[in-house]
């Protein structure tokens, strides 16, 4: 079973290189990011865990297994497993250091529940008939 829970840690870190240290201690591919601002992306899912740490600006989201909406500055962590569904709310941008569980992360990059739930489906049919 994948793990879906998303964690969010507020003052995490204060020191970028820190940061570069702990994702290749990890396991995991950096990527640094300096994204826009947005509208919002409704509810969808990724095909790559993702372990971000805010570097500047705000980004906020919804964890709509708990209804909670978080707001993460410079110095939060925060983790949205593969296949978590969240909630992109609207931000004026911001930059961040993230670990990817995957070097190469599918396209498209943001999945509509629908395709979650056709692939759940499928897993729960191959298992069933295993």
């Amino acid at each position: 079973m994948t793990k879906t829970a998303i964690t969010v840690d507020h003052a995490y870190f204060s020191d970028d290189d820190e940061v570069r240290k702990e994702i290749a201690a990890a396991s995991l591919f950096k990527s640094e990011v300096e994204a826009p601002a947005s509208g919002g992306t409704p509810l969808h899912w990724h095909a790559v865990g993702l372990y971000v740490y805010i570097t500047q600006g705000k980004f906020r989201f919804q964890d709509p297994a708990t209804g909670e909406v978080h707001e993460c500055v410079r110095g939060s962590k925060f983790v949205i497993p593969e296949r978590a569904l969240h909630i992109e709310e609207e931000h004026n941008g911001y930059s961040a250091i993230v670990g990817l569980t995957k070097q190469d992360v599918p396209q498209p990059f943001v999945r509509p529940p629908s395709e979650l739930e056709e692939i759940l489906q499928q897993e729960a049919l191959e298992l069933s008939n295993s």
